[in-house]
């Protein structure tokens, strides 16, 4: 035995390690693709696909894949970037919905205004 021992380094064994699992990742990541499709599937499920994949920096077959939740692994560098990317597509989405409640307050007072 090398005499190195849990208790010796600081780490407790029965502490439990907060790792996330292969299939999470692959979850959530079909997850997010999912939604991005979701919500630009106006234009057509293909035209969809071809978006997310050219926003996201995916194939169209990785997206479609994802879409179907066939996918049995994702990379950690793949699921990152579709975070980051998601993350600031839900930003700019955010910003836009302020942007038309502004609109619609302004235009409310207006409005208001001419009633009394």
């Amino acid at each position: 035995m090398l005499g190195i021992s849990p208790k010796n380094v600081g780490i407790s064994p029965k502490t439990p390690v907060q790792t996330m699992s292969g299939s999470t990742l692959t979850d959530q990541f079909q997850d997010m693709v999912r939604e991005e499709v979701a919500e630009r599937r106006a234009s057509g499920l293909k035209g969809a696909f071809r978006e997310v994949a050219r926003i996201f920096g995916l194939t169209e077959r990785r997206v479609r894949a994802a879409w179907n939740r066939e996918l049995r692994s994702v990379r950690a560098e793949e699921w990152e970037a579709v975070r980051t990317r998601r993350l600031a597509s839900l930003r700019a989405r955010q910003e836009h919905i302020a942007a038309e409640l502004a609109a619609l307050e302004e235009e409310f007072a207006t409005h208001d205004a001419g009633f009394r």
